[in-house]
């Protein structure tokens, strides 16, 4: 059931009941067998954790959550898309990450006991599971599985957080959009994908412009190592595009 409850001054977080459709429990049991956090528990402590925490619908643009807000939650997408981004002293946007269903975030700084270092909004209409520190704790201690699977879960975004920092750091942007071309043909499990975020969403993620996406991809294009019609990307030259991408 959808929360919409919220005290004085709080800032709404739940769409009105009619906006969409619950998701059914069998939903948010695969959304959670799919995450890594998760995927390691056997049924019965999959549907204790379920229990324990909140189905909450997002309209696209909503907040999750804010920048230096208190970090006693995390979050998991059953439906819908989500982004986690920084904003420049200038307002402009650096986005780090890009959700899907079945992904967990912000257990990071639920953990650390502090605040959420960044800004986060759903893309468009999204449900969420949100499982609060308590609750968590509460179900660690009776399911170690659960904690070995955080851990992995935690290592996972580490290692996408040390490649974000190498990739704006060391390459330049050709390097960059061809390592996302290829996540993106990872994710799809195929050469031949629908991108998963707009252009403009993909440029502040490799932290450039739209125009100069654009272009990327039309060198990409022209030199046949890659097909475009409209969001559906083709890799024709997979072994150049892993070149590329080493910044080669």
């Amino acid at each position: 059931m959808m929360s919409s409850a919220r005290g004085p001054g709080e800032k709404r977080y739940s769409l009105p009941m009619t906006a969409a459709p619950s998701p059914s429990r069998p939903e948010l049991l695969r959304a959670m067998r799919a995450s890594p956090l998760f995927c390691a528990l056997r049924p019965g402590p999959l549907e204790l954790v379920a229990l324990r925490g909140q189905l909450r619908g997002y309209a696209a643009g909503e907040a999750v959550f804010q920048a230096g807000e208190p970090a006693d939650r995390f979050f998991l997408v059953v439906r819908g898309r989500v982004k986690v981004f920084k904003l420049s002293e200038r307002g402009g946007e650096q986005i780090l990450h890009c959700f899907g269903p079945g992904i967990t975030f912000g257990e990071a700084a639920m953990w650390a006991g502090g605040r959420y270092p960044a800004y986060s909004e759903a893309v468009e209409r999204s449900v969420l599971f949100v499982l609060s520190r308590s609750a968590l704790r509460e179900a660690l201690a009776g399911n170690p599985d659960l904690a070995i699977g955080m851990m992995a879960g935690l290592s996972q975004k580490l290692r996408e957080f040390v490649q974000l920092v190498e990739d704006l750091s060391l390459k330049e942007v050709p390097a960059r959009l061809a390592g996302a071309l290829l996540r993106e043909a990872k994710a799809a499990g195929g050469e031949k994908f629908r991108m998963r975020q707009t252009k403009a969403e993909l440029a502040s993620r490799l932290g450039t412009i739209p125009a100069t996406l654009s272009r990327g991809l039309r060198k990409f294009r022209d030199a046949g190592i890659i097909r475009v019609s409209g969001p559906v990307i083709s890799i024709l030259k997979p072994a150049e595009l892993r070149r590329l991408a080493g910044g080669d």
